[in-house]
C-alpha cells in the first residue's frame, strides 16, 4: 500500500502529464495551423495588393518551345550580351513554352542552354537572331551535345 503522501504525488505527477501533453497537443495545433495559413498566403506571390497580374503578351515578345527528349529535368537559360537568365525548366519527355521577357529582344546573338542536374553537361542553340513575334524551337536529345534549335518568324 502507498503512504497518503506517495498517493497524492503520483496523482500531481499524472495530472502534470496530462496537463504537458494538452498542452503539446494545443501547440501542435497552433503549429499546424500556422504553417497551413502561410501556405495559403503563398499563393498569390506574384502579386501584391492592388497589383494587376497580366501574363506577358507573345506578340510583344518571343516564344521558346522546348521539348524535352532526354530523360532528366533540364534547366532553361538565355545568354545575351554577356548575361545569362533563368527562364524555366522542363521535365523529361515533355514539352513547354516560355514566352521571353521583351527586355531581351531584337537579339541578333541569343542564345539558348538547357543545363542538366549535375550541371556538368549542356544543350546550346545559337546564337539566333530573334525579334518580337518569333518562336523558338529548342529539341533537347537524350545527348544533350546533340540539341538544336532554330527561330520560326510568324
Amino acid at each position: 500500500m502507498l503512504s497518503r503522501e506517495a498517493a497524492s504525488f503520483l496523482r500531481f505527477q499524472g495530472a502534470n502529464k496530462e496537463s504537458r501533453m494538452i498542452r503539446s497537443r494545443r501547440l501542435l495545433t497552433l503549429a499546424v495551423a500556422a504553417t497551413l495559413a502561410a501556405g495559403a498566403g503563398c499563393v498569390h506571390s506574384n502579386s501584391a495588393a492592388g497589383d494587376v497580374s497580366l501574363s506577358p503578351d507573345a506578340s510583344n515578345s518571343a516564344v521558346l518551345y522546348a521539348k524535352n527528349l532526354s530523360n532528366e529535368s533540364i534547366e532553361l537559360r538565355v545568354v545575351t550580351t554577356g548575361e545569362s537568365r533563368f527562364i524555366g525548366a522542363v521535365s523529361p519527355g515533355e514539352t513547354t513554352s516560355i514566352v521571353l521577357d521583351p527586355t531581351l529582344l531584337p537579339a541578333g546573338n541569343l542564345y539558348v542552354l538547357g543545363i542538366s542536374p549535375d550541371g556538368r553537361r549542356r544543350a546550346v542553340g545559337g546564337p539566333l537572331a530573334v525579334t518580337k513575334g518569333n518562336e523558338i524551337r529548342f529539341t533537347i536529345q537524350p545527348t544533350l551535345s546533340l540539341s538544336r534549335a532554330y527561330v520560326v518568324s510568324p
